[in-house]
């Protein structure tokens, strides 16, 4: 552990995770400056401690070429946004998220009075939650191959026997920790049971909403600003850092700003509604997943058991491959040779007959239904706060005006009234295993039976 002494405002938290003041913040460790990664206005870094020395034994980097929002587009295909070269996709990546989650345990740990080895177990958790998950993260989510394989979470306890279990004895005997109990404290803090996976609930929230908000910035600088964007950062101007404001009450957190929560809760269904789940952002996805995903795993191209310990670098130049695409052009919207564009329908049907349209004017056709889309909740239940009497309840409970307009905006992104999306390419460029996957899912659309 490091023995240096922080700035007045610099604070050491578990784990050996430090945060300074401000985004140009400095810390004096050698350690620390190639490891600083950005929450909100202060600036983190990964000191000598539990957390460097379980990067390399429990394969943590292996995040770090996990890019958070996968193949969703910093550029929206609805037309109006402005079109650049590429890449169009977000470049963060899991190991910032699951660090930065870390850095919020520790923040919220302190505050719910947790004791130094809680926090580090706690701290060690988040910055490890995401391990398990498969090359090519959340795009594979819908693919209904052995279940849960696809679930990072799911038997977590058993995934780190499973991928990373000599390593996990080490870093487990160099801290003192048992082996096999911490394992199953780590999958009940990971599946959100007791004060610790609370913590881990908003910390995980909070670091996704985080991060993904500084990269749509930097999307709206470089492609401008468009209103789904500009809906998610006015609402993001106002306080929404819940992290700050909670107490423990009953073995429970409770939310002392009411506002901040209510800002935070638009604020997430508002990214689920116009990032996350927003089918003009998703083409990219959605051409993997209705499309590519199915051919490869078919002709074991791809083998399923492999994504858990493998990387993006790793499975986009495989598809690349096989595909007949130039190197990184899975980051490109106009990987066909031209920008597609986007055509909502209310019923299967129309969808189809418009595609087939599509088809015989020689374009490239992509059909998917928002109904495809991973499923979200508006957590209105899910968070408690302090009534006018003084006594807690859940935030639909208490504001339940406030928890209608939040829960209406959910909905409405799950069940818009055009649910059906035609994507296509004219004068596409297309090869052969290409034609071949997509002749496949031209099949299964015509058979779809919920038209």
């Amino acid at each position: 552990m490091t023995t240096k002494k922080p700035s007045e405002l610099t604070r050491i938290l578990g784990g050996g995770l430090v945060l300074l003041p401000s985004p140009t913040g400095s810390y004096s460790s050698r350690m620390c400056r190639p490891h600083q990664y950005t929450l909100g206005e202060n600036t983190f870094c990964v000191d000598e401690g539990l957390v460097a020395d379980a990067l390399i034994p429990l394969k943590l980097r292996r995040m770090g070429d996990i890019r958070q929002l996968q193949l969703l587009s910093t550029v929206s295909v609805d037309g109006r946004a402005k079109l650049v070269s590429g890449p169009h996709i977000f470049p963060h990546h899991r190991l910032s998220h699951s660090l930065r989650a870390g850095v919020l345990h520790g923040i919220i740990g302190e505050a719910c009075g947790l004791n130094q080895g809680e926090l580090a177990i706690g701290i060690l958790a988040d910055c490890m939650h995401d391990n398990f998950i498969c090359a090519g993260g959340d795009s594979w989510k819908d693919i209904n191959h052995q279940g849960t394989l696809f679930d990072e979470d799911n038997n977590f306890a058993g995934k780190i026997w499973r991928y990373c279990g000599d390593g996990w004895r080490w870093l487990c005997n160099k801290y003192g920790f048992d082996p096999k109990s911490t394992a199953q404290t780590m999958q009940e803090i990971i599946s959100g049971h007791g004060l610790h996976g609370e913590i881990h609930e908003i910390a995980d929230t909070a670091s996704y909403m985080l991060g993904d908000i500084e990269e749509i910035k930097r999307a709206c600088r470089r492609h401008g600003y468009t209103q789904d964007f500009t809906e998610i950062l006015n609402v993001a101007k106002h306080p929404w850092d819940i992290w700050n404001s909670l107490v423990v009450k009953d073995g429970h957190i409770v939310i002392t700003d009411l506002i901040a929560l209510n800002n935070f809760l638009n604020l997430r269904v508002l990214l689920w509604a116009n990032l996350y789940n927003n089918p003009a952002r998703k083409v990219l996805e959605m051409l993997m997943m209705k499309i590519v995903y199915p051919y490869m795993v078919d002709r074991k191209l791809i083998q399923i058991n492999d994504l858990p310990t493998k990387d993006d670098t790793w499975l986009f130049s495989t598809i690349e491959r096989q595909m007949g695409w130039e190197k990184y052009r899975t980051k490109d919207l106009n990987l066909l040779g031209s920008f597609p564009k986007l055509k909502a329908f209310a019923t299967w049907d129309q969808a189809l007959a418009f595609e087939e349209e599509k088809y015989n004017s020689s374009a490239f056709t992509l059909v998917f239904s928002v109904k495809d889309f991973q499923k979200t909740n508006h957590k209105t239940d899910k968070y408690w706060v302090f009534g006018s009497d003084g006594r807690a309840g859940t935030f639909k409970a208490v504001c339940s005006k406030h928890a209608a307009v939040v829960e209406e905006i959910s909905q409405n992104s799950m069940s818009p009234a055009l649910p059906v999306q035609v994507a296509y390419a004219q004068y596409p460029l297309i090869s052969g295993n290409l034609r071949k996957a997509w002749r496949e899912a031209r099949a299964k659309w015509k058979k779809r039976i919920d038209k």
